[in-house]
């Protein structure tokens, strides 16, 4: 095919097309077969298409219209199941509640029908004369920024519901107001530090920070279906966020906050050879813990196990290993009878039965005690095995980085809360106290029934 035998015109039908709203994909179609039709080297079908084919074309040059289905331009159905359940107002009288349940159905061009949509339940209550019911409040400001009612209560709903549920109403009440109460202060100090983190920014951080935002994008499309439509997708399902712009602005906020928390507290955090030597002595019975002794036990009744005791006996004067024996008893656990602290002074010092310790002290392990003959059953014991789990010194590096670690996370806990006690004073217009209150009996008048 020669390019050079095309038409101006009809090298430009494809755009044309596209400005009056043809589909992209159908005018390079249509534009091919044109361009087909007219660049023939030879045939007796060829021939010259002027500029006035394209107001009124020739027969042989119009294109077929197929008109689609009806179906395919009805509305989408809106279907709406309801059942009637019975509800309980304050003033302790019954009153109706009808749950419904939209779903919306659309068609598509194969025929097929498809659920597009399904609402969440819609729950409408019957209000008694005089009652209130919350619908919406603004409780404060944090750095100037409004906080909502609904915009906060919807991430807790369902442990908010949970928890007015309990059997115990009292626990429940409890329970319930520590939710409200957690989310509250977490809310507050994320508030606090963004706020803080972006007003000691600079210029050339802004800046440095925007790149660092491109970057993050192009990678989350990148790996998460190559498409921003895709990668939306899989935020949604993964992250619960709906768009990209929503994930940028948490990776941001968090970037920012870990930035800020970093310089403002781990200059604070330093943990000396002195903290770790004290807390090594503190948690010395960790780091060197006592042996254990593990006992096993063969006790079977005299009026009910005689073919059993013989068989045991003499097992025993064969030479046979308390393991073995077990086994060929099958006896549970191979005959683990139970696992003591083994003290310093040894098996003497363990709280047992004296005719026990005697059988026990000195016996190699594995080996089987001399019986214990009682009046209605014989026992035959047995060290199996004494653990002695290694001893962690101070100098050990693994026990040193351990503790440091944990040191320096416990002090940045404190130090955190110290800056964002700090922050609260500067930043916070209304006062907290009066926010949480007003949190709390809202929670209260909307989840707690």
């Amino acid at each position: 095919m020669r390019g050079a035998g095309v038409p101006a015109a009809a090298r430009a039908t494809p755009a044309v097309r596209r400005s009056v709203g043809v589909p992209a994909g159908l005018a390079l179609a249509f534009a091919s077969v044109l361009i087909a039709g007219c660049t023939a080297s030879d045939g007796p079908d060829r021939r010259t298409i002027a500029l006035g084919d394209f107001a009124a074309p020739p027969a042989d040059l119009r294109t077929d219209v197929v008109a689609p289905s009806p179906g395919l331009l009805e509305p989408p159905v809106v279907l709406v199941e309801g059942e009637t359940t019975e509800a309980i107002g304050p003033d302790g009288e019954p009153r109706g509640a009808m749950r419904e349940v939209v779903a919306i159905e659309s068609r598509r061009a194969d025929g097929s029908v498809e659920v597009d949509a399904v609402s969440p339940e819609i729950v409408a209550q019957q209000v008694a004369a005089g009652e209130t019911w919350p619908v919406e409040g603004l409780v404060g400001q944090i750095n100037g920024r409004p906080l909502f009612a609904s915009a906060f209560f919807e991430p807790i709903s369902d442990r908010l519901v949970q928890a007015a549920g309990m059997r115990d109403r009292v626990e429940g009440r409890r329970a319930f107001i520590e939710i409200v109460r957690r989310e509250f202060k977490l809310v507050v100090d994320n508030e606090l530090v963004i706020a803080e983190a972006e007003s000691q920014l600079t210029i050339e951080q802004q800046q440095g920070l925007l790149g660092w935002l491109r970057s993050v994008q192009e990678q989350t499309i990148a790996q998460r279906g190559g498409t921003r439509a895709e990668a939306e997708a899989s935020l949604e399902r993964e992250e619960g966020t709906g768009s990209i712009e929503e994930y940028l602005q948490r990776e941001r906020d968090i970037g920012l906050a870990r930035k800020l928390l970093n310089e403002r507290t781990e200059p604070r955090t330093i943990v000396s050879w002195r903290d770790i030597a004290q807390e090594y002595e503190r948690r010395s019975a960790e780091f060197n813990p006592p042996p254990s002794i593990r006992i096993g036990r063969i006790r079977l009744a005299t009026a009910t196990d005689a073919e059993r005791i013989a068989r045991v006996k003499a097992l025993v004067a064969e030479g046979k290993t308390f393991p073995e024996i077990a086994a060929i008893l099958e006896l549970p656990d191979g005959g683990l009878w139970n696992t003591f602290g083994l003290p310093p002074e040894g098996i003497r010092g363990l709280q047992l039965a004296d005719a026990v310790k005697e059988r026990l002290d000195g016996l190699a392990e594995g080996a089987v005690s001399a019986p214990l003959e009682q009046r209605d059953f014989v026992i035959w014991l047995s060290v199996l095995e004494i653990v002695r789990p290694p001893a962690r010194s101070v100098y050990d590096r693994e026990v040193q980085l351990q503790l440091q670690a944990e040191l320096r996370a416990r002090r940045m806990l404190i130090e955190r809360e110290r800056f964002i006690d700090t922050l609260r004073s500067r930043w916070v217009s209304d006062d907290i106290g009066e926010m949480e209150r007003r949190l709390v009996e809202m929670a209260l008048a909307r989840y707690w029934r």
